[in-house]
């Protein structure tokens, strides 16, 4: 049960041991784009958005990947089947001609029509069977269905239609969880619905399937935009803790590079904590990239402020949270759990997991809530978790409580898993982040401070 609570600690742990390079390939070709050619397609993608209510971004939290050998394709086929069993159950929603639609014989140049008009009818299961036939048989056929398919999910992910994007994808990558192409327009759908923990996350599992000097290419100047995006919108708003919490979890993660290491210095620097960003800026001077821009940083500190690493805060008086709130925590390995009101009435305990965005509950732990009628569905996501890819639902919670501080109108994703030693769920970012917090391990308490 650990294991699949603390799925983003257990994948991270996983895939960073062995990718801590920090090596880049050369810039090469850009992402294979082209357009859908059904009249009707964008006006039946974005009729169907007008019904959503959906206007949240897809959790991605990654799952510790199968390690890659010679045999991934073999293994692809075989398991295909088992993969799209686990989203057969999504057809429900689909329209009552889905029958007469998959009965139809299409050959040759027809078959794409035959997929895009799958795609128009939300038969997902059902064009993923299709590809999959052709993925096997007919490389050039299937070529052209990676397009069309690359091109739906864009413009889902430009309508913020949240439910079609989260149902295909999640049928496409219960099989083809490798492909870099579909991960990276994940991780930019997350970016744009403020999923950014999560964006890195899918970056990294993208980085890890990233074999040619394209993908690499294309993986380097996708991750580059993404980090100066989320760097200038935080400093924009001056929300330090947001942002040194944004490039903590990129270090933990191994994505961080020196132009990483800089900005995070510089973070640091403006969030007042000058002992740890002259030490990082010292540690950059001798870099190729920014070694000349730390020395500068370190001149400019020195001759216009006087400061030194002798007279400045130690990190314990810099960082610490003298006049916080405490709140006990109950210790679990190296990991500690805490308590959670919710609706003044249900307590539940939480896994603190500073690397999930959104906080989380199990499925047969919301049910057990006395007051999980007064919860309102936001919308439906894809959760990438130990066991898969799974649907979950984003509930907005009236009221929720940590220690003596309220919070209105938290979100919560419910997503399926088993509860084993009183574990409810995680307690993400989305709530954590709302103040500046500490884990005093010694006592076992979490210092918190509104910001």
């Amino acid at each position: 049960m650990i294991t699949r609570l603390s799925f983003v600690v257990v994948f991270v742990a996983g895939i960073s041991a062995g990718w801590m390079g920090k090596t880049w390939f050369e810039p090469v070709q850009s992402e294979l784009t082209t357009s859908i050619s059904d009249d009707n397609q964008d006006a039946i993608i974005r009729g169907n958005n007008l019904s959503e209510n959906s206007t949240q971004a897809i959790e991605s939290t990654i799952a510790n990947s199968n390690t890659v050998n010679s045999s991934k394709a073999n293994s692809k086929t075989a398991s295909s089947n088992t993969a799209l069993a686990r989203t057969q159950s999504a057809t429900s929603s689909y329209p009552q001609n889905r029958q007469q639609l998959t009965e139809e014989k299409f050959v040759g140049s027809t078959i794409f029509s035959h997929f895009k008009k799958l795609l128009n009818n939300r038969l997902y299961y059902d064009a993923m069977i299709l590809y999959q036939e052709q993925f096997q048989t007919n490389d050039q056929t299937s070529i052209q269905l990676k397009r069309i398919l690359l091109d739906r999910l864009k413009l889902l992910s430009e309508t913020r239609n949240n439910n079609d994007f989260s149902e295909l994808i999640e049928n496409y990558l219960s099989i083809y969880y490798d492909d870099v192409d579909v991960l990276l327009l994940l991780a930019k759908f997350n970016q744009a619905n403020g999923s950014y923990l999560e964006a890195v996350d899918v970056y990294l599992l993208a980085k890890t399937y990233a074999y040619t000097d394209a993908d690499q290419n294309k993986l380097l100047t996708h991750f580059n935009g993404f980090i100066e995006g989320i760097d200038s919108f935080y400093t924009n708003q001056k929300n330090w803790p947001s942002l040194l919490n944004f490039y903590s979890h990129i270090s933990t993660s191994g994505l961080m590079t020196s132009p990483h290491q800089y900005r995070q210095a510089l973070a640091h620097l403006r969030s007042g904590d000058e002992y740890i960003a002259i030490e990082q800026f010292r540690q950059l001077t001798n870099d190729s990239v920014v070694g000349e821009s730390a020395v500068a940083a370190l001149n400019k500190l020195t001759n216009l402020n006087g400061v030194t690493p002798a007279n400045v805060n130690s990190p314990a008086s810099s960082t610490s949270l003298e006049a916080s709130e405490s709140i006990a925590l109950q210790k679990l390995g190296n990991q500690y759990l805490v308590d959670l009101t919710v609706n003044r009435q249900d307590e539940v305990k939480l896994l603190i997991d500073t690397g999930a965005s959104i906080t989380t509950l199990s499925r047969s732990s919301f049910d057990s809530l006395t007051t999980n009628g007064d919860a309102v569905v936001q919308d439906r996501r894809v959760f990438r978790t130990a066991s898969g890819v799974i649907m979950g639902t984003v509930y907005s919670v009236p009221q929720l409580s940590l220690g003596p501080y309220v919070l209105n109108n938290t979100q919560i994703a419910v997503l399926d898993f088993d509860v084993s030693r009183n574990i409810d769920g995680l307690l993400g970012m989305n709530v954590l982040g709302q103040f500046r917090f500490q884990i005093d391990q010694e006592n076992a308490r979490l210092l918190l401070n509104r910001q």
